[in-house]
């Protein structure tokens, strides 16, 4: 939505669950609102298939962190197999060193060299002799024929089990990468819809404000909650919920929600998506921005938004926010030692919903 700054007038306002009494606009046409209606029926429609994908996507990182448990299995099959092959490689280098050379000497003899030692013989003793030695060098040759095909017959062999072990690997990695990248290309295709879509609510944002305030004035503004809510601003948590000494009054007092730290100025922004129901001045808390994020478990989810300066403020009533977006920035108003944030989670109806612990509610 258009970002816009919160006019003063607002100062007189309801209650933390009411709307500024000084707000009166002119009612919004039945085309208009049927209109707003259809483009808020088509979002809706485009969250829930983004919320599923989303969900899709999840459960395929699940799969993919399965997968690459599965892949360092794999490769610790594949390490001893790597390792042999590789001994195997040395091993057909060495017999193939010891080939070679015996091919070399065989080469200079000339290829009748046995069979004219024998003829040269002047016996047949010497002829017997002779044969016998030709016979055990053939017999050397052969066995070093032989040794090298078997260096090489298992150099091949875990060569094969190396190859399927990468292969299974690849497998599992293709699948993975595939499913995954198909969700995040429909996740792209559904937020590029979702921005046409807000961009049409975007040249209604007078007329969707107005249909806002008058339904949560009469008690029909209702969605569905969509948390977990994000961390509100980017600051340390200098006091968290529960009991503690209040620092300036110095009594046991609850403290409704949790204190985040940081400079004067630092934006603020919306913990969720939501609609603007109360911006005014409250006691103690400086400037309060209220936000209704929809309803938890049957009843309505706020959360508030304190110490801020008027002339901070972004966001008007009845405007609906991002998750994400600034609202705000830090300030020092009201009761307050500091600039810092105080962030409340209220759920319930009536003027002070009951306080929840906001990290409860967290990513």
């Amino acid at each position: 939505m258009k970002r816009r700054w919160l006019a003063f007038t607002l100062a007189a306002a309801l209650a933390v669950t009411g709307v500024p009494v000084s707000e009166t606009h002119a009612e919004v046409s039945s085309a208009t609102r049927q209109k707003i209606d259809e483009i808020r029926k088509q979002k809706q429609s485009v969250l829930e298939e983004k919320n599923q994908i989303n969900e899709n996507i999840s459960k395929q990182q699940q799969i993919m962190e399965n997968a690459k448990k599965k892949i360092e299995e794999i490769q610790k099959e594949a390490d001893p197999i790597e390792e042999r092959y590789q001994e195997k490689l040395k091993e057909k280098e060495e017999v193939d060193q010891k080939f070679k050379a015996r091919i070399r000497v065989l080469y200079m003899q000339g290829e009748t060299n046995y069979l004219a030692q024998l003829l040269s013989a002047n016996s047949f003793n010497q002829f017997l002799k002779r044969f016998e030695v030709v016979r055990l060098i053939a017999e050397r040759d052969y066995e070093l024929v032989a040794e090298r095909q078997k260096v090489l017959n298992d150099v091949l062999r875990e060569k094969a089990k190396l190859d399927e072990k990468i292969k299974e690997q690849n497998k599992y990695i293709e699948q993975a990468n595939k499913a995954y990248q198909s969700l995040i290309a429909q996740l792209n295709k559904t937020n590029s819809q979702l921005s046409k879509v807000e961009a049409m609510e975007d040249d209604y944002e007078d007329e969707i404000i107005k249909i806002n305030l008058a339904d949560w004035k009469a008690g029909k503004l209702h969605f569905p909650w969509t948390g977990p809510l994000r961390k509100p601003v980017n600051g340390p948590v200098t006091s968290t919920f529960g009991w503690r000494v209040h620092p300036i009054f110095h009594t046991k007092k609850l403290h409704e929600g949790m204190d985040f730290g940081g400079s004067l100025g630092t934006p603020i922004y919306a913990a969720a998506d939501g609609v603007v129901v109360s911006s005014r001045p409250s006691y103690g808390y400086g400037w309060l921005i209220t936000i209704y994020h929809g309803d938890y478990h049957g009843k309505p989810f706020f959360t508030r938004y304190a110490h801020s300066y008027p002339y901070q403020v972004k966001v008007k009533v009845g405007e609906e926010v991002k998750a994400g977006q600034q609202i705000t920035s830090m300030g020092s108003n009201g009761n307050s030692t500091g600039p810092h944030l105080h962030f409340e989670v209220r759920i319930g109806y009536g003027d002070r919903p009951q306080p929840y612990n906001p990290m409860d509610y967290m990513k």
